[in-house]
């Protein structure tokens, strides 16, 4: 792992008083806010964005524990991973996870492995006393334990990972497809690897909180980058472009400098020319009724 990637985890403990929280350091830039209406993160959800050379974030939630809460109900990890084009390969791994079910359960049994509930439930209580202990110490553990988590899901699963690297190569545009379809996640990782290996910007995301070409392509142009976005509700069977406007077809003609195209002059000679002859049938009518009223003893 490189120095300047830094892993952060967010879970929750089994009393109901231990909310979800991130256990240690919180990450210091919120980066998936731009697209967080689009997102639903206590379901499965991955993001990852690339907005400059210096900044590669990957957010994956969703991530199935173990561990129950007082009531029964399966807790979940979410995990956010800072400059993650330092570590490709982890990168590459944690983007399968969020498309696999199998890997995601990997790497949520390595994370209780690393995460014991009685572990989770000490550090909570710990932290709600904003001055007990070694607080920076405390943080460096959390990130350690996650980091060796991380290494034991990625080497359980290096061999399957490495078959798919270079099968697909990125399209340079922004597309919208459905997590069943297999093409659309292959294409989700060309996206992936494109964004962990080259400085060019962009966002690539799954989404619960959209169902339809129409609301991803809303997206899309709300934010500056190209943008791979996979429907978790949706049935697509092929991929979409969202670059384009669906039904908007190039101009033609177009003339410089405001003038109208010849084709439009002709039409307006012959509209001014009907024009007239409609004001003087008009006109000749107006006049046959008044010469009936008169005569008809109207005056």
């Amino acid at each position: 792992m490189n120095r300047g990637m830094r892993a952060y985890v967010m879970t929750r403990g089994t009393e109901r008083r231990m909310d979800y929280a991130f256990l240690g350091e919180s990450p210091p830039r919120r980066w998936w806010e731009s697209i967080a209406k689009w997102l639903f993160l206590e379901a499965e959800e991955l993001v990852m964005s690339r907005r400059d050379r210096e900044t590669t974030g990957l957010l994956l939630s969703g991530i199935p524990s173990g561990r129950r809460d007082v009531i029964g109900t399966r807790i979940r990890y979410t995990v956010v991973v800072d400059d993650v084009h330092e570590a490709p390969a982890l990168g590459a791994w944690l983007v399968r996870c969020g498309l696999e079910d199998g890997e995601r359960e990997r790497l949520g049994r390595a994370l209780d492995a690393g995460f014991e509930a009685d572990y989770v439930d000490a550090w909570l209580r710990r932290a709600e006393d904003a001055e007990s202990g070694n607080r920076g110490a405390a943080w460096r553990e959390v990130e350690e334990r996650l980091l060796a988590a991380f290494g034991e899901g990625a080497a359980a699963a290096h061999e399957s990972t490495a078959e798919d690297e270079d099968k697909d190569k990125d399209r340079r545009t922004s597309w919208v497809g459905g997590v069943q379809d297999p093409v659309a996640r292959r294409e989700f990782r060309a996206r992936a690897r494109r964004l962990l290996q080259d400085a060019r910007p962009g966002i690539a995301f799954t989404t619960h909180a959209l169902g339809s070409v129409s609301g991803a392509r809303r997206a899309a142009q709300a934010l500056p980058d190209d943008v791979a976005v996979l429907l978790h509700d949706s049935e697509l069977q092929e991929t979409q472009n969202l670059s384009e406007t669906p039904g908007k077809k190039p101009a033609t003609g177009a003339v410089s400098a405001g003038k109208a195209p010849a084709p439009a002059a002709h039409r307006g000679r012959r509209g001014r020319r009907r024009t007239t002859l409609v004001i003087a049938a008009v006109t000749l009518g107006l006049a046959a009724a008044l010469g009936i009223w008169w005569l008809t003893g109207g005056g």
